[in-house]
């Protein structure tokens, strides 16, 4: 650092300058003079500028690892000083008064680096592209619609979170976010109506993938009807979904035969739940109990769920609902052919008809009577299109001249009781669309129409006291729902006559 000159110096150079001079001769005086001036200006010129190179180097520690350094700070310039000025100013006031202004213009440069980085840190302005899936499209082709490049969806593939946006379903959409710099941040898609997955993104790489509920509200509801022309008209037109249709048929499915055993006349009452998000409905619940009517029977069943999330249908009693076998592989069909003897459509040869027939619409779904192994599906001579199933060692069942197989359906899977495993078709020797359907224990042909299969397992002993519990309050609301359901009906036919 240059050494610093006192103002006491600067004002005693006249006297240093003319002590160590000779005298002369009063007619050079005038010379003599001048000379003198010139070299004290000289000498003052030369320390201000000592002056302003020291204070122009001095910086504070307060303001060490800014990322504008403080010899870019502008400071007040000396030229900008009167000379007067300066005479009455200390080389350390000057100092001290540059140092004292590039400390505050530094810090104020200081804080709005800081502020912009914060509001750049915590303010996202993504831009959201959607994008409904339409039919034939995969995660990859819509990446190169959008441009997004083709590394991800492989990557996406490989994780455990995210690979289910490798099966897209038509209709849904796919919510893109992109940041400023138009890059990839994140993938939103509904799994279902009551579930969202949301896959973060960094530089084509996956930081983070998570299921997350949507906010929804529960709501319960009932329903009560009395069957007119069909049971599934009257439960369309009494307000139930399809799928809690089909999910009443499942129930009742193993005591009450839907294809043989309906009359008119026959009731029904349904306790559900309904999701909901902003006054409108998401999608079906549970059924929570039901009761139904037939020929002079009343079936009841209670909805129970145990500590491992288990659920299933129980009778009052605590007895299982569900049957090992379901009676129908199809709803809501007509039997075509029994079990037994018959003349072959075909043949035209007397021969035993080793299974059942169910007549149905081409395409109609057909369900696993059981939970069972795929031993066998696709082609099998006159049967056409065929699946095998294998139940609990004993037992096995046959479904034949399907159109196709249900998705997941090949020879080693497991299919669960209800799960639809193909559709219904004309393929082998077959003369319309229809289901021929076969029951075997131990190898051998059984009528599926009357053979009783043993009951699936009662309530467990260590939650007999919680069922009767959950049990005693829905069987007091069936019972209200049905004199609700008597009395409106009453009071119905009183203003008809």
């Amino acid at each position: 650092m240059p050494p610093m000159i006192n103002a006491s110096i600067l004002k005693n150079i006249p006297n240093l300058l003319t002590a160590n001079t000779p005298k002369v001769s009063d007619s050079n005086k005038p010379k003599i003079r001048k000379r003198h001036w010139a070299l004290g200006t000289m000498v003052i010129l030369g320390g201000s500028w000592i002056t302003h190179t020291t204070t122009a180097t001095i910086s504070s520690p307060s303001t060490a690892g800014l990322e504008t350094p403080l010899k870019d700070v502008q400071s007040i310039p000396l030229q900008a000083i009167k000379t007067d000025q300066l005479a009455l100013l200390t080389t350390d006031e000057i100092r001290s008064s540059e140092v004292n202004t590039d400390i505050d213009k530094a810090h104020n440069i200081a804080t709005h680096q800081d502020s912009a980085t914060v509001s750049n840190s915590d303010d996202k302005h993504f831009e959201t592209i959607t994008h409904t899936v339409k039919k034939g499209e995969s995660l990859g082709i819509i990446f190169r619609k959008k441009s997004f490049g083709l590394s991800l969806p492989h990557e996406i593939s490989q994780h455990d979170i995210a690979k289910q946006l490798v099966s897209l379903s038509i209709g849904r959409e796919l919510e893109f976010k992109l940041d400023e710099s138009k890059k990839l941040r994140e993938i939103s898609y509904p799994v279902n109506a009551l579930e969202r997955l949301v896959v973060n993104v960094s530089d084509n790489k996956i930081t983070k993938a998570e299921v997350n509920e949507v906010p929804y509200l529960i709501q319960q509801k009932s329903v009560s009807a009395e069957i007119d022309s069909s049971l599934y008209i009257s439960a369309l037109e009494s307000g139930l979904s399809n799928n809690l249709i089909m999910e009443m048929v499942r129930i009742f499915g193993w005591d009450v035969d839907f294809v043989l055993d309906i009359r008119k006349g026959d009731s029904f009452h349904v306790i559900y739940t309904e999701y909901h998000l902003n006054g409108k409905k998401l999608s079906d619940g549970d059924v929570l109990a039901a009761e139904f009517n037939t020929q002079g029977q009343t079936y009841r069943a209670i909805r129970f769920q145990d500590e491992e999330g288990n659920a299933s249908f129980y009778t009052p009693k605590g007895e299982s609902m569900l049957g090992t076998f379901l009676r129908s592989p199809v709803e809501f069909s007509r039997i075509s052919s029994r079990f037994g003897k018959r003349k072959h459509p075909i043949s035209k040869k007397w021969k035993t008809h080793k299974g059942v027939d169910y007549a149905a619409a081409r395409g109609t779904p057909i369900r696993a009577t059981a939970d069972g192994k795929v031993t066998l599906a696709g082609r099998k001579g006159g049967y056409g299109n065929t699946v095998v199933l294998s139940h609990a060692g004993r037992f096995s069942t046959l479904y034949a001249h399907m159109k196709g197989f249900a998705k997941g359906v090949r020879s080693g899977s497991r299919v669960k009781q209800g799960q639809i495993i193909g559709y219904v078709g004309s393929t082998g020797y077959s003369t319309g669309p229809h289901l021929h359907y076969e029951f075997r224990v131990d190898g051998v042909h059984r009528n599926s129409l009357t053979y009783k299969t043993p009951k699936a397992s009662s309530i467990k002993a260590e939650h007999k006291d919680r069922f009767d519990e959950i049990a005693s309050d829905r069987l007091g609301e069936l019972s209200k729902l049905q004199r609700d359901y008597q009395l409106a009906k009453a009071a119905s036919d009183s203003r008809t006559t």
